[in-house]
């Protein structure tokens, strides 16, 4: 195994992390415009996000000082739990298992996100915007209080601190696919 950065993987993982995104805005966009979510669009996005990560993670743990083992791990989490989360969410909607798959898929990739940013902003691991890993680490916990806070106002709401998120996705997308500015 090389210990270069495998940047096919990378580019993959930045395509599936635009199709996730893609479909978590048109998500969001749909709440605010009509009230209603449509059906498996967010459920799919969990698919996309949880398989960019891990995509992200063999892209550059070889590069990484961290137990490769633990975020490899972690990686596999968030994806499996993506595609749970979708299927269970077809099968049965979204009692039993889609809400604790759902809610792996996005604590593991979080905690993938800020276990491996530093890394990847210190080493330059992307050709572009290698602070996107940890932004968008943060967007997530900050996502939370703020949707709740513009919820609380009105429902509808809760999608503008989620498109935030969304925007931290595009972000790290177009790191991963983006040609080094030197090379």
């Amino acid at each position: 195994m090389s210990s270069a950065l495998d940047k096919r993987l990378l580019k993959w993982s930045g395509v599936a992390a635009l199709v996730g995104a893609g479909m978590w805005t048109y998500k969001s966009v749909a709440i605010l415009a009509t009230g209603d979510q449509p059906d498996h669009w967010f459920e799919l996005a969990l698919v996309f996000s949880g398989v960019s990560i891990l995509l992200l993670v063999y892209a550059v743990r070889d590069q990484l000082d961290r137990s490769s083992r633990l975020i490899t791990t972690l990686g596999w989490v968030a994806a499996v739990a993506g595609g749970v989360a979708a299927v269970a969410y077809i099968i049965e909607g979204d009692d039993g298992v889609f809400g604790p798959a759902a809610l792996a898929t996005i604590v593991s990739t979080v905690t993938t996100l800020f276990l491996i940013g530093g890394q990847i902003r210190r080493d330059q691991l992307l050709p572009k915007y290698s602070f996107a890993p940890k932004l968008l680490a943060w967007l997530f916990v900050v996502s939370i209080p703020f949707g709740a806070v513009l919820s609380g106002i009105d429902e509808r709401l809760l999608e503008v601190a989620l498109l935030g998120t969304v925007a931290g996705w595009v972000i790290l997308a177009l790191g991963m696919l983006s040609r080094p500015a030197d090379s």
